[in-house]
């Protein structure tokens, strides 16, 4: 008999992994209210816009010069991608492609990116089925609160061990929605997480070089858990309650041989995960945003010019002052890195896609600025994370020295990103591949997804011309 962790139950005694079966089986669009069913359309929108950026970039390229060599087209569309690839391809290529722009949502709580891995399964699966609308959003909302009440108990236990949670836990998120799509019964479905658990991966180690990776690993989680609730699906057998069980997902990921320091939950114990999760105005990562965007208004409330500028300190938590050696040689390693975007802020006042370029990153303009940045973590700031995102900047000039604090920044759930700015930034992303006339159309109809009665119409828009 296993031993199950009981320290790993929800409030009612069910184990985690049995909750979440029931809450997937149980979840229904009409008894969602209506902050989750715009939460869900948000989130959709957001993540193919950033997918679609994202395929035009060469790790897309590069990915798909790679998976097209070894196998031949298929027939399921990959937003942005003119090739259409197999069902697994799709997944694969959609969620690195979404993670490649650093524009894609997260969940601060469980320090999770939950939209890369969990809509390009669910996108490539509903495309093949030709699902509709309704069924294809409970399947997101399903994938977003696996990936946000694991992550948020495994956090930050996980990631102090060196993984990256959107690896990890993606491919549960991931693995949970197809189970759905696919209409899989509960040993089933248990069947699903047993195999998809196996195949969680992703290190933290692309902060010292290669970030590449990280993009790679929430099309992993993508195409993992696709995979997986197939083999389940074709009777395919995983271990049961592999999230609490003895070595099993939490002891390995996250707790090792202790006890949990927190009951598992799900709603309506918590909010539901997808109301909860950001969304990003800037392209780079989330851990440097709050104090960036602190630099930037404390430069424009106080009238400072770029050359007034002596030294920037900030002060910040672990995981993000972690960033703070970083360096920028390449484009992905300078979305990550601390110096860089300071600099970029102090520099252009925002954060764009085009400041990664390399006429950018070897500008010596901007590398000279990246050397008046000094990073570091305290134990204030730590006691606030992750309830908050901390950063207080310190801004040394010739006319003094000027302070500002910042908990969080535009884009979470207390700084939200109006519907407007929302459909704004994927008119920004999406044009450029699509055109400004497709672009338009498409938003409209994410909007109204939940009454598309076959979504395979709106993806066949999202394949360049």
């Amino acid at each position: 008999m296993l031993n199950i962790r009981k320290d790993l139950s929800a409030p009612n005694g069910v184990g985690a992994t049995d909750a979440l079966i029931k809450f997937a089986m149980g979840l229904r669009w009409s008894d969602l209210d209506a902050a989750v069913k715009h939460a869900a359309k948000r989130h959709v929108l957001d993540t193919l816009g950033a997918i679609i950026a994202g395929a035009a970039g060469d790790l897309a390229d590069r990915v798909e010069g790679v998976l097209g060599g070894v196998r031949v087209a298929g027939q399921v569309v990959v937003p942005g991608r003119k090739r259409r690839a197999d069902l697994l391809d799709a997944a694969f290529i959609s969620g690195t492609a979404g993670h490649g722009t650093e524009l894609d949502d997260g969940y601060r709580l469980g320090s999770v990116h939950p939209g890369v891995p969990v809509v390009p399964a669910v996108a490539a699966l509903a495309y093949e089925k030709r699902v509709g609308g309704l069924r294809f959003l409970e399947a997101v909302v399903i994938g977003y609160e696996t990936v946000c009440a694991v992550s948020r108990v495994c956090h930050p236990l996980m990631r102090r061990r060196g993984f990256h949670p959107t690896g990890v836990v993606g491919v549960l998120g991931a693995a949970m929605a197809s189970a759905r799509l696919l209409d899989l019964a509960s040993d089933k479905i248990a069947n699903a997480l047993g195999i998809a658990a196996s195949s969680g991966a992703g290190l933290f180690a692309f902060l010292n070089g290669g970030a590449d990776v990280k993009r790679l690993h929430a099309g992993h989680a993508a195409r993992e858990g696709l995979q997986a609730a197939l083999f389940a699906a074709n009777g395919i057998e995983g271990p049961p309650q592999v999230f609490e069980t003895v070595d099993g997902f939490a002891q390995a990921f996250a707790f090792g041989q202790d006890a949990a320091s927190s009951n598992f939950t799900l709603s309506p114990g918590a909010p539901f995960g997808i109301t909860d999760c950001y969304v990003k105005p800037y392209a780079c990562c989330r851990h440097l945003q709050p104090a960036v965007e602190a630099l930037i208004d404390l430069m424009k409330a106080n009238s400072l010019k770029t050359e007034d500028v002596k030294d920037i300190k900030v002060e910040t938590y672990s995981i993000a002052a972690a960033h703070a050696h970083t360096d920028w040689v390449d484009f992905a390693s300078a979305q990550l890195s601390f110096p860089y975007i300071m600099a970029l802020g102090l520099k252009y006042g925002w954060i764009k896609l085009e400041h990664f370029k390399a006429e950018t990153r070897q500008n010596p303009e901007v590398t000279r600025l990246c050397k008046l940045v000094h990073v570091e973590a305290t134990p204030e700031m730590d006691a606030l994370y992750p309830q908050h995102r901390p950063a207080k900047v310190t801004v040394t000039t010739s006319r003094g020295v000027f302070h500002k604090e910042a908990m969080e920044a535009l884009g979470a759930p207390e700084l939200p990103l109006s519907d407007d700015g929302l459909g704004q930034k994927f008119l920004d992303l999406v044009s450029p591949s699509l055109g400004a006339d497709y672009a338009r159309r498409i938003l409209d109809d994410l909007w109204r997804l939940d009454s598309v009665g076959d979504i395979v119409p709106l993806f066949d828009a999202m394949r360049p011309q």
